[in-house]
């Protein structure tokens, strides 16, 4: 069980080495479930970290959705992570990835 973790975690970090495949946008038949192993969240490295949650990324090579485990990054300032999710398109489920929002700041106007 632990070799087959780490190798498929290998596989899932050696992916982000190729960013230009979390560029695609592919439709799919059905929408994919979350695998049913719930990978590790790695422990925090420090207060200026965001926890990632699980997602997918196309795979090229594989012609597939692979699953991305939790993972942190560091914070942005005056960002927010709004996570992925699938979109029903005309034929088929198509990822989108999640992204850095700016956060918007409530104005208080005093008459």
């Amino acid at each position: 069980m632990k070799r087959t973790t780490l190798i498929v975690l290998f596989g899932l970090v050696s992916f982000f080495l190729y960013p230009e495949m979390l560029q695609a946008q592919v439709t799919v038949e059905q929408k994919p479930s979350p695998p049913e192993v719930k990978l590790p969240v790695p422990e925090k490295p420090g207060p200026d970290y965001q926890l990632i949650p699980g997602h997918w990324i196309w795979h090229r090579q594989s012609k597939m959705y692979v699953w991305v485990g939790p993972h942190w990054a560091p914070k942005k300032e005056n960002k927010q992570w709004s996570p992925g999710h699938w979109e029903k398109q005309a034929k088929g489920w198509k990822w989108i990835p999640g992204k850095w929002e700016k956060i918007e700041k409530k104005r208080f106007f005093f008459f």
